[in-house]
Order: structure tokens, then sequence, then C-alpha cells
């Protein structure tokens, strides 16, 4: 566990950089999903981390309510694109997470019941909601190199969406009292955790086995060679390390690294944003052994023919993607190669969050943000939304023109490699 004082003394570091512009408010998505509560938006969130960083040095302890406002933030870090001295509020969050679920568990800032079953569940299953066999279904049938030391690593990121949706919307039902029930019990007994894979929503899950294995056309069509772990395939604990269990992931990670030790694998093609900023990013931060090569799966396509179409588009880039460290531009590339590309209101680095990542803990907020972002899309007049991000496909799909880029690339691939009449 790190101590206290560090941490602190990061968040000091962040928040006195802060000269009170108020740039960052008109990025933030979480300001005006709120009502415009001040607390929930980044300027609010660095003014938190200051009276925090205050109270701290005068009584070595903390009574603020923090919780929420560090919580709430999307780690989106469109903040950090227009804050002239370089804050970035999506960092004091992080902070601010850590300190709570480590050192600040108090009447009030109490753990959020849904991260800590979230975190017990992957920890014991390794997998955040104990369905790690069930993610394997999109392989039925396919072949794949078994010897190789290159592996096709999904992270059961588009799998378990199928799965997130039923739950969201049984949170909402069951209400906020009782979902922290249901899952302060479930944090305690991981195992009953297994109980709501029968939420599961087969339309999405049927969609999502579609995405992947068009993945997997692809990467075929590229010449590469890959193996699949299949069942012993972990989650990469995104969801532990976003949460704020640092200690958790330390552990978490490093069975995560075995793994891949163990099949003796040298090279992991990802296949969403969230698995390769986290094994880019974090991993190589926290592990120094790790010295796998971590690619998407887009960086095997250069060299594919695609057949172009007329059809219009506008693509949603996804924050992990082109608003982190080391912005990557493979989605927007591909898509512009194939169509018309008309872009939203916001694109590039001032792009917006789907709202993804807040929906089991803040499903009101989530959904409001995902409704503007959506709503910035179709002003494009684009025939189709494309987006490259199982998070964002299931957060803005909310009509039949939102696809998957795997799905618009495939149907390319087709028309490219169709015979001539």
């Amino acid at each position: 566990m790190t101590d206290i004082r560090e941490l602190v003394s990061e968040m000091a570091d962040e928040v006195e950089k802060c000269v009170n512009c108020g740039f960052c408010e008109s990025v933030c998505p979480t300001l005006p999903a709120s009502g415009f509560r001040s607390i929930m938006g980044a300027r609010g969130r660095v003014d938190l981390g200051k009276a925090f960083v205050n109270e701290f040095a005068a009584n070595g302890r903390n009574t603020l309510k923090i919780a929420d406002s560090f919580y709430s933030c999307l780690d989106c870090f469109a903040c950090l694109q227009v804050c002239p001295a370089g804050v970035n509020a999506g960092k004091v969050s992080e902070i601010g997470r850590e300190i709570v679920t480590a050192h600040a568990r108090t009447d009030a800032n109490p753990e959020k019941p849904v991260a800590g079953m979230i975190v017990a569940a992957t920890m014991k299953f390794l997998n955040p909601l104990g369905v790690r066999k069930k993610c394997t279904s999109w392989s039925k049938g396919l072949e794949f190199d078994r010897d190789s030391s290159t592996i096709l690593y999904t992270g059961n990121m588009y799998q378990l969406m199928a799965y997130s949706i039923p739950l969201g919307k049984m949170e909402r039902r069951l209400g906020e009292k009782a979902t922290n029930f249901m899952s302060g019990i479930i944090a305690h007994h991981p195992a009953a955790i297994r109980l709501t894979s029968a939420l599961v929503d087969r339309k999405m899950r049927r969609q999502m086995d579609i995405f992947l294995r068009n993945i997997y056309t692809l990467l075929r069509a590229s010449g590469a060679g890959f193996n699949y772990l299949g069942e012993e395939e972990p989650y990469p604990g995104t969801f532990i390390h976003d949460l704020g269990y640092r200690s958790n992931f330390m552990e978490y990670g490093r069975m995560v690294i075995d793994i891949f030790r163990k099949h003796g694998v040298k090279t992991i093609i990802t296949v969403d944003p969230h698995t390769y900023d986290i094994l880019n990013v974090q991993y190589r931060k926290y592990f120094s052994d790790f010295d796998f090569e971590v690619a998407h799966y887009m960086d095997y396509l250069g060299k594919v023919k695609f057949s172009k179409t007329s059809e219009t588009i506008t693509v949603h880039e996804p924050c992990h993607f082109v608003l982190r460290p080391g912005s990557y531009s493979g989605p927007t590339d591909l898509a512009s190669s194939v169509a018309r590309v008309t872009y939203p209101e916001r694109s590039g680095r001032r792009t917006m969050c789907c709202g993804g990542p807040d929906e089991l803990l803040f499903g009101k907020l989530s959904g409001n943000i995902s409704g503007e972002r959506f709503a910035q899309l179709k002003a494009t007049g684009a025939e189709r939304i494309i987006t490259a991000c199982p998070i964002c496909f299931t957060n803005l799909n909310k009509d039949s023109t939102v696809a998957d880029i795997s799905q618009l690339l495939v149907e390319r691939l087709q028309a490219e490699t169709a015979p001539v009449p």
C-alpha cells in the first residue's frame, strides 16, 4: 500500500500548478451532465484536491467528502488538452480514488460497494463478472497457431459488454440502497457474482462475437499468425487500476504476467483502447519485467487492400486512443482510407468521452454524457457512426447507424476480394 503522505505529495504537485483559468470546464463532460455541479467538473476536482492537501497538512487527516467527485471522473484527459499549465484533473482523480480506497474509508467517503464487488470478483476469477469461460464463444470453429509466441488478446473486453448492460439495468431497477447491499454481499462472497451471468444480453453477445470474428478475419487477411489463450485468457485488470486499488492491481498484474509467461508469449495483439493503454502505460510503469511487445490489431492492416465506398461516415475517436499519452490514430486513419469521413463538433484532441467508464457507478451521469455525444455524432449527417471501442459502441448504440470499425473494414475487404462478375 502506498504511503498516504506520498499520495498527498503527488496530488499537491499536480493541483499547485493550477492557475484558475477555468478552461478545463469547457471540455469536461461530467460537468454539464451533472447539472453543472462544480465538484463534478475538472476544475472542481482540482479545487477539491487543493482543499484536501491543505486539510491534510493542517490536521493530518481528511474529513472532506471527496469520493463522488473523484470516482465520477472519466479519466478521459480532455482537461489536459486545454490547460495552459498542464494540470491533469484525471490524475488528481486517480490519486483521490486511491486515497479513498486505501486510506479514507470513512462515513464521509465509504468504499463504493459496486467497486468492491468488481475488484473481489476479478481477483478471484480473473474476470470482473466471473464469466471468463463464457468469453470464448466467439472463437468457436476458428483455427489458431498454437505454437505461436504472438497472441490475439481480447482481454474479455468486448465480451463483457453483454453482461454489463443488464447489470446496469438491474442496478437502476433496484435503486442505490439495494444495489449497495447486494454488492457488499458479493464483495465478501465473490462466487455469488456468477449469478449475474444469467442476465446476459444475448443479442449484444452475438454482436460482440461478430466483431471479434471480424478482427480475426482482418488479421488473417494481413498474413499474421497468432494464438489465442481461450479459457485461460485473463482480463487485464483495468477496473482494478482505474478504481484506485493499486495494491490489488500490483498483485493482479503479476498474475496476468505469469499467465503470459506460462504460454511463452512475446507479442500481444490487443483489440480495444483500454487494454492497449493499460498494457503500454500502467504495466510498463509498475512492472519492470513487462517486456512484451504490445500492438493493436490495426497495426497489422497497413498492407491489406480494402475497397473504397462512397458512404459517408463519422468516427467517434476513443479518448483512450487520442487523449492519452502516446496518441493512437489507427481507427481514424483506416476509416478515412475506405470512406468519406465527416467529423463531429468535437474530434481529434478535442474528442468527447462516451461516458462509458461511469456506467456502473453513475448510470444517470453516464447516460447524459452518451446522449450528448450521440447527438453530436448524428448532427454530422453521416450515414454511419463508427466506433473502435466496445465500451463506446455499447454506450452510443442508440440506433442501427452505429457500428464497430471492424464491421466496416470487413465489408470493404469482402468487396475488394469479391470475384468480378
